[in-house]
């Protein structure tokens, strides 16, 4: 079976697996997925879900990363780093989940740690 993804939806199926990885799933994650989608649940969406539904993650991953552009993949890869850190720290499955997208991505380990650098300062709510 042959899946098509646009890249809204292989934006969105790259977030649902960084939500979804660590098996719980918080007000902040959502947040950002519905920001992405809209606050609405469109054909975007669901065809993502269905493709979650049906698809492992390590073929999730691939195939995301067929679909995207480098620049795209930027995009993804900001907002997995956002909602794996939503909840104020990096667990194991979730860490293990961004290095397969980063390899799997064509984008550097500079950029990479930018992104990271960006989300934690965004997320820092101790100087508050």
């Amino acid at each position: 079976m042959t899946i098509m993804l646009t890249p809204k939806a292989a934006l969105l199926l790259s977030t649902i697996t960084m939500a979804a990885i660590d098996g719980k799933l918080n007000r902040n994650e959502i947040a950002i997925i519905n920001r992405l989608d809209g606050f609405s649940l469109s054909g975007e969406w669901d065809l993502a879900i269905s493709v979650w539904d049906v698809t492992p993650i390590d073929e999730c991953v691939t195939l995301i990363a067929q679909i995207l552009t480098a620049s795209q993949q930027r995009v993804a890869m900001a907002n997995m780093v956002d909602i794996a850190m939503a909840d104020g720290f990096l667990d194991e499955d979730e860490n293990m989940l961004l290095r397969a997208y980063s390899s799997a991505f064509e984008v550097d380990d500079a950029d990479i740690e930018k992104i990271v650098d960006v989300i934690t300062m965004k997320n820092d709510k101790s100087l508050f």
